[in-house]
């Protein structure tokens, strides 16, 4: 081609650019009404759709009835399922948006009320304050915890959501797949706290539910509104179904009798010793935790600390515990003869730990299952939480006297075996570090005649020695602590005076441990509130919480020792109605005084605080405002390419050549090569020679006003998309790297665009428009029947 000829051809093209002007923008217009009215998707029957989603709905269900005591969780978890999936199905009818989420909001609302309503219709107008209650018992409640109004109506709420939320995706959004996963993480997240012996039945179930789900929800896939599949069809396909699922189920359940679905972890944390954390006695609600009849004072043991690190008494561990229930004639250890009782009644104790008696041999109750701890010799409830009312008689061996202990000269050593419930031996009850010099010589001093003895000398030198000072919360007390308590400050706190009892029991080759519990209590009132001298029945409060150590002779099993040091500092500060009065405690000889001496001292002026405080509030504000602000025009340019490439598609290739070619200049303009009046061919001008630039510029300026404009294709419309990308690509990569950041937040191209009529599809169409062509479009279909 000659030069001649490319300026006729250039002057053909000018000569056609007038005649031709508005021609794109009309087939851009008229792709954005297509654009703007969504293609119409095959229905489904929505009430099919609901069906398969209950399914999956009500395996959640299944999974978070299963944390609380009773199978109505359950039936309660499934109702409220059922009712969120059916609310889904109501508000999808409405059309007006207020009216649907009203519909939505009273909805969910009225089915945690409904869950309510058989509990009594008295706990509907404090519903709110029930599910606080329920949802602060929480944190503290180990599962299966009872189904209390307030957890029925969290129960309802949850449930409620996550029905109707399945339901509102696949019918509403459209989203099936999604819809069936949304129950999911709910039934995982149950499943964790789901009792050991119900994890694999209810996973069973769960799986099988959803299952059901997904087979309804492939059916309606399948066949549409017009198009339903057969009842017989779908019944021979499910018969067909059943038998793989049947097998897979089966599978599964054998499987999880073995390692291999759950293998055992390498280390359990419930197989770990724990330290006991306690809360202090100023925070405690001063109530009567439970009533106790018998001929004792006490104690009335709950546990014990049984594991020394060499810092700390722990805890055992909860899964060596032999946790076994109570049989049926209520003899929990045949060893030892019974000898003593106590009639316990609960009243506001919590927890799944009941009090009892030392060497308890049996227990006689009405009500919840217990089970007894063969460790520890703790009494616990076997499911759910301790409720109040709750009455049973706890049988123990009698205490033996002094000259009876005074027989026994024997260590037990590791190899002998241990108390009931522990046949591993006492080796571990009498692990301890060596010996600090104050203990050794203690030791040395101690008399031999038999071990209670020489026990005995020890722990009444420590009551006599040591001076109580401060709270007894649990702290760790390593043998240098003992050191000091002994041949240093010789103070301690009381748990500090029972942990060194304890260890110097185990440094004499004695076996011992920290029992925890309650000691006393206070004679429970007659008529009117007055106490009754003669009456056995003790009530027992926080402040009689006690701990004390416990040592072991054959024979006799776990002895508490309870001591009291003879001197204590006062506690000040401290609320006297929760401080046990004791007159054998005398002060120390120690005194020592608080002196507290008024300084005025000028108030500081909070302004350089508040200033600090907004300013910490403002600048961050202000950066991420000023971010957004230079980053919206990268957002609103990469919004409006996706339009119209979207548009473009749909005009044909015409509008694609135009698009490509103004996506290149509106890139130039951002890196500041604005030329509004240039056509194509002379914006070549503009640039160095380049092949690409030139293929592209001839391409739309024949495509557009010359001879090509009747033979426009679709790989003309991708060539000139191809050749747009690869200029747009080098001219970035021509400059620095800040340069093309500036160029992508750049607002150049949006406010001088190269085609402006291009922007004219993102208005969308009025009420009034989309009214109009509706009805052209029923016009046209009237005119075709």
């Amino acid at each position: 081609m000659t030069p001649s000829d490319l300026e006729a051809l250039e002057h053909d093209a000018l000569e056609h650019l007038a005649e031709e002007e508005g021609h794109v923008e009309a087939d851009l217009e008229e792709a954005a009404a297509l654009a703007s009215v969504p293609e119409a998707e095959p229905e489904r029957s929505p009430l099919r759709l609901a069906v398969a989603m209950a399914f999956p709905a009500i395996a959640a269900a299944v999974m978070a009835g299963g944390v609380f005591i009773g199978f109505e969780a359950r039936v309660y978890a499934a109702v409220a399922a059922v009712l969120g999936v059916a609310l889904a199905v109501v508000a999808a009818r409405f059309r007006s948006p207020l009216a649907a989420n009203a519909v939505i909001v009273g909805g969910l609302f009225a089915i945690g009320l409904l869950m309510v309503v058989p509990s009594g219709l008295g706990n509907v107008a404090s519903v709110g304050r029930l599910a606080s209650q329920a949802s602060a018992s929480g944190d503290v409640l180990r599962p299966p915890v009872p189904l209390t109004p307030g957890w029925e109506a969290i129960l309802g709420w949850l449930l409620g959501i996550v029905g109707f939320a399945a339901a509102w995706v696949t019918i509403v959004i459209r989203k099936p797949s999604l819809g069936l996963l949304l129950p999911l993480p709910v039934a995982a997240i149950a499943g964790i706290s789901v009792p050991e012996s119900d994890q694999v039945v209810s996973g069973l179930v769960v799986l099988v539910l959803f299952a059901i789900g997904l087979g309804m929800l492939s059916g309606s896939q399948m066949g549409g509104a017009d198009e339903k599949l057969p009842a017989g069809y779908e019944i021979r396909r499910a018969l067909r179904a059943l038998p793989l699922l049947a097998i897979v189920t089966g599978g599964l359940f054998l499987l999880a009798q073995t390692d291999f679905l759950f293998p055992k972890p390498a280390i359990n944390p419930a197989e770990q010793p724990q330290k006991p954390k306690t809360v202090p006695l100023s925070q405690v609600e001063d109530r009567v935790l439970f009533t106790v009849e018998s001929q004792l004072s006490g104690p009335w043991r709950v546990g014990s600390l049984d594991i020394y690190d060499g810092k700390d008494w722990r805890l055992p561990p909860f899964s060596e515990s032999r946790l076994a229930d109570v049989p049926r004639d209520g003899v929990v250890n045949r060893d030892l003869s019974p000898g003593v009782r106590a009639s316990f009644t609960i009243a506001g104790l919590g927890g799944t730990v009941l009090p009892g008696l030392p060497n308890t041999v049996g227990v006689v109750a009405e009500g919840p299952k217990l089970a007894y701890d063969n460790r520890s010799g703790a009494l616990r409830v076997a499911q759910g939480q301790v409720q109040a009312g709750l009455k049973y008689t706890v049988a123990a061996a009698s205490l033996p006297n002094v000259e009876d202990l005074r027989n026994i000269t024997a260590v037990p050593s590791g190899d002998t075996p241990g108390p009931p419930g522990n046949p591993a031996g006492l080796d571990r009850f009498t692990e301890v570090p060596p010996p600090p010099p104050a203990v050794t010589d203690l030791l040395e001093r101690a008399p031999k005649s038999s071990k209670w003895d020489e026990f005995d000398f020890l722990r009444t030198y420590v009551l006599s020695n040591v001076t109580a000072t401060g709270t007894g919360s649990p702290k760790s007390v390593p043998p240098e602590r003992i050191q000091d308590m002994l041949a240093g400050s010789k103070e301690g706190s009381p748990y500090e005076i029972v942990a060194a009892q304890a260890l110097l029991a185990r440094w004499a080759g004695i076996p011992s441990r920290i029992g925890y519990g309650f000691d006393g209590g206070e004679l429970a009132g007659g008529e009117g509130g007055a106490p009754q001298d003669n009456s056995n029945k003790l009530e027992v409060r926080p402040k009689n919480g006690a701990s004390f150590p416990e040592v072991y002779f054959p024979k006799y099993g776990w002895l508490p020792v309870i001591g009291t040091p003879t001197k204590a500092k006062p506690t000040v500060g401290s609320d006297p109605a929760t401080q046990r009065q004791d007159p054998n405690v005398l002060p120390s000889d120690d005194i020592q005084i608080g002196l507290f001496v008024p300084v005025l001292v000028p108030p500081k002026s909070p302004l350089p605080a508040e200033i600090r405080r907004a300013a910490l509030i403002a600048v961050p504000a202000a950066l991420l405002l000023f971010l957004l602000y230079v980053m919206w025009p990268g957002v609103r340019k990469a919004w409006m390419r996706g339009r119209r490439r979207t548009a473009a598609r749909t005009a044909g290739p015409r509008a694609r050549i135009a698009l490509a070619y103004a996506e290149w200049r509106d890139m130039g303009t951002d890196y500041g090569y604005r030329h509004d009046t240039d056509t194509p061919l002379m914006y070549l001008d503009r640039f160095l020679e380049d092949p690409e630039h030139t293929e592209l510029a001839w391409l739309v300026t024949r495509a557009l006003w010359g001879d090509l404009q009747g033979s426009l294709t679709p790989e003309l419309a991708t060539m000139a998309d191809e050749l747009s990308r690869a200029l747009r690509r080098r001219l970035a990569q021509a400059h620095p790297a800040p340069v093309r950041a500036i160029g992508v937040v750049s607002r150049l191209s949006l406010r001088h665009p190269y085609a402006p009529e291009l922007t004219q599809f993102l208005r969308k169409p009025s009420r009034a428009e989309r009214a109009a062509a509706r009805t052209s479009e029923e016009r046209d279909h009237a005119a075709v029947a």
